[in-house]
């Protein structure tokens, strides 16, 4: 049984990760995640994407990359091809971060346009550093594009692991809600976004994205 799944609802486009524990983005969740969004672009629909409670994703799978080899390699390719899914998406992209969010999770995070992160005690980090990897030149990018440049060192370098108070300050979240009130806040923000002109919201998030686009095409060697 896949740990995703994928409805329509009034137009609007759910997808919702669940593996009973971490949510952690194998080779597979990511195809699944990847086939979902596809779905939706190929409607036009606007995309809300959240996990399950108290854990939004922990990211990658974390025996993959201790491993290595071609699985690991293969898990990181589909990553990389959801970042530009994500940047690319034609409506609007909501994310409901439903508790912790790790590292690649966190870069997802910062690909939506509009990100609400349930109160708590949850953490948002990208953890690279922590674990003994470099940031990859990707992913370095775009923490420099979206975070605030006050924040970038502390998250980026030091890995820290932040509140949800501090992702906001930060610039992984935009809104904060309590558990119990962030689904249905996080579907009033998509519903507010998929009422604006779609061609005009689709055009401007073409001109918005593009320079970040440009230089992780180059970097991830991606078209």
């Amino acid at each position: 049984m896949s740990a995703l799944t994928y409805q329509v609802n009034n137009g609007l486009a759910e997808i919702a990760m669940d593996d009973g524990k971490v949510n952690a983005l194998s080779e597979a969740m990511i195809g699944d995640l990847l086939v979902a969004l596809s779905k939706a672009a190929e409607a036009d629909l606007p995309v809300l994407i959240f996990g399950r409670s108290g854990c939004f994703s922990a990211g990658y799978d974390r025996r993959l990359i201790a491993a290595g080899g071609p699985a690991s390699v293969a898990m990181r390719a589909a990553g990389d091809r959801l970042t530009l899914a994500l940047l690319d998406h034609p409506a609007p992209l909501v994310i409901a971060c439903t508790g912790h969010a790790m590292a690649k999770a966190g870069f997802m995070l910062l690909l939506a346009d509009y990100r609400l992160g349930a109160a708590g005690g949850f953490r948002v980090s990208l953890n690279e550093v922590a674990i003994g990897m470099t940031m990859p030149d990707a992913a370095m990018a775009l923490a420099r594009e979206r975070l605030a440049p006050t924040w970038l060192s502390r998250c980026a370098l030091q890995a820290e692991a932040l509140d949800p108070v501090q992702a906001l300050a930060a610039g992984f979240l935009d809104e904060l809600a309590s558990p119990a009130q962030l689904l249905g806040k996080a579907r009033e923000k998509l519903t507010t976004l998929a009422a604006l002109d779609r061609r005009a919201y689709r055009e401007s998030r073409q001109l918005l994205n593009a320079p970040l686009r440009a230089e992780l095409v180059k970097l991830l060697a991606l078209s």
